[in-house]
């Protein structure tokens, strides 16, 4: 501690010690973006920081770091300890550089305001606004895209298919079919009934994403509503007219916002309409006929509530807690794998200096995807206590399992696009992007494809959406494109193990050969020297 204040110890080749004087007191913090800052972002990127690089001491020598000077963990600080141990201590009064020079600050003793401080408010200043600066770019860039997403989803309704199947023929049949394609804020259409024979038939359309619904007219409704009004037939069920077929769980925001209550809507206006003036025509008919009306009498229903409709939702969005997977707990997946990019990052900079560029690649590529398969296993694993149903589609454990696997997919797909980010962002500016990241991921599952613009049929082709739609197969039963979502996701993977090897021998070739500099100007200076 002394010799901070008085001399140098050093050893002569004869091993005496001699005294040197030394600098009354360390050199105040204040980096310099010349000689450190953008050297050392080229190091940091190719994983060759200081602990690397050729160093200077007190005295103006160089000095090679070997294996054995690596810091010890306890001698690592955080960068405000490193800022206060450089300066003098409190008790210690302000001394001047031998030779005359600025006196030095003192720990522990000013405000924010004195003028002592002005070089550090000065960085400080410029740190700070240049991130307001940054982060507001980025906010206009980004933020817009993700309100883009879901501005005017209300225009583009009649994108959702609605197929009409008119089994009836007869006058029910008709006035509906006529009706429902009279509407445009869904997209009806007629399709003949031979197309789908059998309800099954439709329903295995609906769920595969032939259309996002279907209203089928049964057949002979119209002869069958005569007769029971001839006959007195109390058993009519006007809700057995009309068959709605939908699946909730394939899209619950455009099915609850829009497709669902525009149906509704429109056939109850159909039916309301049908029924007073189908009643209100067989009642005049036979108003001087006592039998009919004594038999219309016993069949109430074929006068008050004739034709109605049934909804059938093939796959319902029966578990709310889904909700924690299918778009927020995605965002959670990406968080999760963006730290074990920082952490990894911190690491590499310690032994990537020791490695070569083959095996520092290689350790690039295996290292995030080792850290990826027990983290989303874990992850998976939240699950459980909430009773999410895996076994929809599959038995429970294979669902399970295979959302692990998709998991461990989704958070390799978005993890690795982090750390292929860092090698050319470096860590200072990586959480400027992921907030894009999550940005253009994240609009393009809010909402279906049909309610969007033109622009997000990205979608089709980023993680969160192929993730989305292999947990909703698992637990929902809904069209199984499971096949074709991995192969996106490994696609990503491939795409990434390509650009972070790309990245890392440009950086690392880029430092390799100025350590070979900086290694030539050492010889050569010993050569003078000697």
């Amino acid at each position: 501690m002394s010799s901070q204040f008085t001399s140098n110890a050093r050893s002569d080749a004869d091993g005496r010690n001699e005294n040197v004087p030394g600098p009354s007191a360390p050199e105040p913090f204040a980096p310099d973006d010349q000689e450190y800052g953008n050297e050392e972002k080229v190091r940091s990127r190719a994983g060759t920081g200081q602990s690397g690089k050729t160093f200077r001491n007190s005295s103006g020598e160089e000095k090679s770091l070997d294996v054995e000077d690596v810091p010890k963990a306890s001698e690592f600080h955080a960068p405000e300890a490193k800022a206060t141990n450089n300066l003098t201590p409190a008790a210690g009064v302000a001394a001047a550089e031998p030779g005359g020079g600025k006196p030095k600050l003192e720990k522990f003793k000013y405000s924010f305001w004195d003028p002592e401080m002005a070089m550090f408010r000065k960085i400080a200043f410029k740190i700070l606004g240049g991130t307001i600066v940054i982060t507001t770019i980025i906010m206009w860039l980004c933020l817009p895209f993700y309100w883009g997403s879901l501005w005017k989803s209300n225009r583009y309704t009649d994108k959702l298919t609605v197929r009409i199947i008119d089994r009836d023929g007869g006058e029910i049949g008709q006035t509906f079919s006529q009706g429902l394609l009279s509407q445009t804020n869904l997209n009806y259409f007629v399709t003949d009934p031979s197309e789908f024979p059998t309800a099954d038939d439709v329903a295995h359309d609906v769920v595969e994403e032939g259309v996002w619904a279907s209203i089928v007219i049964n057949a002979g409704v119209s002869d069958a509503l005569v007769s029971a009004r001839e006959n007195g037939n109390s058993s009519w069920s006007g809700p057995s007219v009309i068959d709605v077929f939908y699946a909730q769980a394939r899209q619950e925001t455009a099915i609850n916002s829009y497709l669902l209550p525009f149906v509704q809507e429109v056939l109850g206006q159909l039916c309301f309409q049908y029924n007073a003036q189908s009643a209100a025509t067989y009642l005049q008919a036979n108003v001087n006929n006592a039998t009919a009306l004594s038999l219309v009498a016993q069949a109430p229903t074929t006068i008050t509530n004739d034709v109605w409709y049934t909804l059938n939702n093939l796959r319902p969005y029966n578990q709310p807690v889904a909700q924690a997977i299918t778009l927020v707990g995605l965002i959670y997946m990406l968080i999760f794998s963006f730290i074990m990019t920082m952490t990894n990052n911190a690491v590499r900079e310690i032994i990537a200096p020791f490695l070569t560029t083959r095996a520092y690649i290689i350790y690039r590529l295996v290292s995030p995807i080792c850290l990826y398969f027990p983290v989303s296993f874990f992850f998976c694993m939240v699950n459980l206590p909430f009773k999410i149903d895996f076994g929809a589609h599959y038995t429970y454990a294979g669902g399970f399992f295979l959302w692990w696997f998709a998991l461990f997919l989704g958070m390799s797909a978005v993890g690795l696009s982090t750390e292929a980010a860092i090698t050319v962002l470096g860590p200072k500016f990586m959480a400027f992007f992921l907030v894009p990241l999550i940005i253009v991921n994240v609009s393009v599952v809010s909402l279906p494809q049909e309610l969007q613009p033109w622009i997000y049929r990205y979608g089709v082709a980023m993680p969160f959406y192929n993730c989305n739609h292999i947990v909703r197969t698992i637990i929902f039963n809904t069209k199984n494109e499971i096949g074709q979502n991995m192969g996106i996701l490994v696609a990503w993977v491939a795409l990434n193990f390509i650009t972070i090897s790309l990245g890392t021998w440009l950086f690392r070739r880029q430092s390799i050969n100025q350590h070979n500099k900086e290694v030539g100007e050492n010889e050569m200076d010993s050569a003078d020297k000697v």
